[in-house]
């Protein structure tokens, strides 16, 4: 899927990139969206998410989400999503693997306009780029030109976008998402309510499940096996990611959050936390 699934399995086994250097933000266009318009978000520029990784009980390195504002040559405000990670030296030493995803989103209506991936994945070695005309509503990817729907997120701000939506249990929240030329459907259901234990402090927490399609009839791409944790609070904070191999489960945990968050409690009263 979607670039948590595929940025955890990496990033168990990722080294660290340089953080900046990809030059400037893209042009956003679109004329006849007001520039002041903003499209509330549950996070602001400078938030920094820090995860511990593990596969099964073994430490595997860090995960880092980052966001930060910009404005594209067009004057146009955008936020700019960055995640990272990095091996420890344990797993560095039998299989180094260099990742980083990056996306740029119109502040105006948390669409991106241009989505990159530069991946070093012991001799696997992949830079891709994806651009979004939103006037004209195409996508591209390589030599494909896809249209694209009303509203369509990328692998990176998908999630991101999931922060932004009403999280109910019993219920999904569905957008179609593009990647590599293509349009899936994108339905996160919310299974339930349940603490999770991290650094940081024990959440209240919504655990959804994502599953991607091509269409409707159409295999679950991540096979039903990627679990997600948001916080029960207005920053929706994703406190913990799991996705369940063959191998074992591998699981990032939150470590850290810029700026910090008060100390989470929970009701004695609440199901047991998640491990």
């Amino acid at each position: 899927m979607f670039g948590v699934l595929g940025a955890v399995c990496l990033a168990l086994v990722a080294s660290l990139p340089p953080p900046d250097g990809f030059g400037p933000p893209p042009t956003a266009a679109r004329p006849f969206l007001p520039k002041d318009l903003v499209y509330p978000v549950p996070f602001g520029p400078g938030e920094t998410l820090v995860y511990r990784l593990a596969w099964l009980m073994i430490e595997g390195g860090e995960m880092t989400l980052r966001t930060s504002r910009e404005t594209s040559p067009d004057g146009v405000g955008l936020h700019r999503l960055v995640l990272t990670a990095e091996s420890n030296a344990f797993v560095s030493t039998f299989y180094p693997v260099r990742t980083r995803y990056e996306t740029w989103v119109d502040i105006r209506d948390f669409q991106p306009v241009r989505f990159e991936k530069h991946a070093r994945e012991g001799r696997y070695e992949s830079d891709e780029v994806e651009e979004f005309d939103l006037t004209r509503r195409v996508g591209s990817w390589r030599d494909a030109r896809t249209p694209l729907p009303e509203r369509v997120q990328d692998l990176i701000s998908s999630f991101y976008y999931l922060r932004t939506q009403p999280l109910v249990p019993g219920q999904a929240v569905q957008v179609d998402m593009y990647s590599r030329g293509k349009i899936y459907k994108l339905s996160a259901a919310v299974l339930s309510r349940e603490r999770v234990e991290t650094d940081v402090g024990v959440f209240e927490a919504f655990k959804v499940q994502p599953q991607l399609r091509e269409n409707d009839s159409a295999e679950d791409r991540n096979r039903g096996k990627l679990f997600l944790w948001f916080s029960d609070d207005d920053r929706h904070l994703p406190v913990m990611v799991r996705t369940v191999l063959k191998i074992g489960s591998v699981t990032a945990r939150l470590k850290s959050v810029t700026p910090p968050v008060p100390l989470p409690t929970s009701p004695a009263a609440s199901p047991p936390a998640s491990r």
